[in-house]
């Protein structure tokens, strides 16, 4: 569900993974969530993904979509993008209440 989720907003958005979203968060959260095997979620290795795809926003020097694509690069570059590291904190408050 939460990758259907995920392609949803990606389909009628309009952006993927690479255009300095949220989505950049979110679909590697998601393809964690599905795990190599088809397993059981695990919603800690989603976390660390979402916050390694937040944090990898930060070396783009342009948005492909979203409101930074209003943003010159030298104001991109260095700095994530808002939605997706508010979906790494979503996530990691997640995995934090699951492990608890």
């Amino acid at each position: 569900a939460f990758q259907a989720g995920v392609e949803a907003v990606s389909f009628y958005g309009g952006a993927q993974q690479g255009s300095r979203t949220m989505l950049d968060a979110l679909f590697p959260a998601s393809a964690a969530m599905v795990g190599k095997d088809n397993s059981a979620v695990n919603v800690q290795e989603a976390a660390v993904a979402a916050r390694d795809g937040a944090d990898a926003t930060a070396r783009m020097d342009r948005a492909e979509a979203g409101r930074s694509n209003y943003l010159a690069e030298n104001v991109l570059m260095g700095t994530p993008d808002p939605g997706a590291v508010a979906v790494a904190i979503v996530m990691e408050a997640m995995a934090e209440i699951i492990s608890q």
